[in-house]
C-alpha cells in the first residue's frame, strides 16, 4: 500500500483492457517464475493500484536483501522479468497494439543494465572501472562528491552499446522463454481475468500442472 498505492476500488475495465493487463502480468510472472534463482512469484493482480493497471508481486530472498549482494545471474534475471510484460503484449496482441504499460518497466531496464555496465563492473567490453558518479560518498566534501569521472565519447559509445547488448539478449531470452511455454501464458491469463487475484499458491498449482521449460543459461559473450 505504502510502496504502490492501495487497490481502486470497483475499476471499470473494458473485456479487451482486462485481456490486456492480464497477458502483461502473466509475461511477467511467468518469466519470473522460469528463471533460475529468481525471486518467487507472491501474488499477481489485474486490479488496479496506484498508477498500474496491475501488479506481479516477487517475495524477495531474505539473505540476498540482507547481504545486499546480487549476482550476475540475478540482475540478468531482472532485465528479462521486467521485459515480460512488453514481450507478452507483442506475442498476444501484435507489435502495433503494445501500450505506454511497460514505460515503468522500460525505465528500469535501462537503469539496471546501465548500473550492470558503469558501476558494477560486468561487462568486459567497458571493463572493471566505475564510469558513473551515482551515489558520491556523502562525507566526502561537497566539491569533491560532486565530481563526476570524465568519459571520453569512445566510452560513451561503448557503454551505450553495452547496454544496449544487454538489454537485447535479455529481450530475446524472456521472448525465447515465453514462446515455448505459451499454453502457460493464455492458462495464466485466462485466470487472472476469471479472478482478477492469482496467489503464489494458485500460480505454483498452475506450475505443477502445467509443461513448462525453464529460462535457457545466459551466455554473456
Amino acid at each position: 500500500r505504502v510502496t504502490v498505492g492501495a487497490e481502486k476500488k470497483n475499476p471499470v475495465m473494458s473485456e479487451g483492457r482486462k485481456a490486456l493487463v492480464a497477458y502483461h502480468e502473466a509475461g511477467h510472472a511467468i518469466v519470473g517464475a522460469l528463471t533460475p534463482d529468481y525471486d518467487q512469484v507472491a501474488k499477481i493482480t489485474i486490479i488496479p493500484r496506484g498508477g498500474a493497471g496491475g501488479l506481479t508481486f516477487f517475495a524477495p530472498n531474505e539473505q540476498r536483501v540482507d547481504s545486499g549482494l546480487y549476482s550476475r545471474q540475478f540482475l540478468e534475471g531482472q532485465l528479462a522479468v521486467a521485459l515480460g510484460g512488453r514481450i507478452a503484449e507483442e506475442i498476444i496482441f501484435g507489435d502495433e497494439n503494445i501500450t505506454t504499460g511497460a514505460s515503468n518497466d522500460l525505465q528500469r531496464v535501462t537503469q539496471v543494465a546501465r548500473q550492470m555496465v558503469t558501476r558494477f563492473g560486468m561487462s568486459k567490453k567497458v571493463g572493471q572501472i566505475v564510469h558513473s558518479s551515482d551515489g558520491g560518498n556523502p562525507f566526502l566534501g561537497r566539491q569533491m562528491a560532486s565530481q563526476s569521472p570524465q568519459i571520453g565519447s569512445t566510452t560513451k559509445m561503448a557503454i551505450d552499446d553495452e547496454v544496449r547488448r544487454l538489454v537485447d539478449i535479455a529481450y530475446n531470452r524472456a521472448k525465447t522463454l515465453l514462446t515455448t511455454n505459451r499454453s502457460l501464458l493464455d492458462d495464466l491469463a485466462k485466470m487472472l481475468i476469471e479472478k482478477e487475484t492469482v496467489s503464489a499458491d494458485e500460480f505454483q498449482r498452475l506450475l505443477a500442472t502445467s509443461k513448462v521449460e525453464m529460462m535457457m543459461p545466459y551466455a554473456p559473450f
